[in-house]
């Protein structure tokens, strides 16, 4: 699921059995983790649940360095496994090209 300002919802969403839930950049991706696998494990479905996201758009109008620490942040705290990286909601028009193929060249290039 993709839904914006979803951080209210992640345990309703979660409890659904979906497989992946997607996490806005207003939510902590660690604390959107484990809400995702509490919500799953009290629903008695399997866990760990995948998430998605969830780097703020509007980040890819910073630096290259803002944008490549802030991707970094977000990488780590997801872990290893069970996580898409992508935008916490759609890309702005007006963002550059060469801003957005950084950002998907820097999650292209990190390792655990």
């Amino acid at each position: 699921t993709y839904i914006k300002h979803s951080g209210a919802l992640i345990e309703r969403i979660a409890k659904t059995g979906v497989d992946v839930v997607s996490l806005d950049w207003t939510v902590d991706m660690a604390e959107g983790r484990e809400r995702v696998n509490a919500a799953r494990k009290a629903a008695g479905l399997s866990t760990p649940g995948g998430v998605q996201g969830n780097l703020d758009p509007a980040v890819l109008f910073a630096s290259q360095d803002v944008i490549k620490e802030r991707t970094h942040e977000i990488l780590k705290k997801a872990g290893p496994t069970g996580h898409v990286m992508n935008l916490g909601h759609g890309i702005e028009a007006a963002t550059s090209e060469e801003n957005a193929k950084f950002f998907i060249e820097t999650v292209r290039n990190f390792r655990h």
